[in-house]
C-alpha cells in the first residue's frame, strides 16, 4: 500500500459552503491518508467562503487555515 495520500476533489456549485466543508472534513478525519481539495463548477468572482460554514468548522475544532473559494 502506497504512503502518499490519496488525492480527492470535492465539487459544488459556487465553492462558497459544501465542498469546502467537505475539503476541511476530510482534511481532519483522514489523518494525512486523505488530501482532500474543493472547487466550482461556476465560480464567483471574488467569492469568499461561507461565514457560517467556517463558524461551524471553528466550533467543531477543524481547522479553517487555507480555505478559499
Amino acid at each position: 500500500m502506497s504512503e502518499r495520500p490519496l488525492h480527492v476533489l470535492f465539487l459544488c456549485t459556487h465553492n462558497s459552503a459544501r465542498s469546502i466543508l467537505a475539503e476541511a472534513v476530510l482534511n481532519h478525519i483522514g489523518k494525512g491518508r486523505f488530501k482532500a481539495f474543493s472547487a466550482g463548477s461556476s465560480p464567483r468572482e471574488n467569492q469568499q467562503p461561507n461565514p457560517l460554514g467556517l463558524q461551524a468548522l471553528q466550533q467543531a475544532c477543524i481547522s479553517t487555515e487555507g480555505l478559499r473559494s
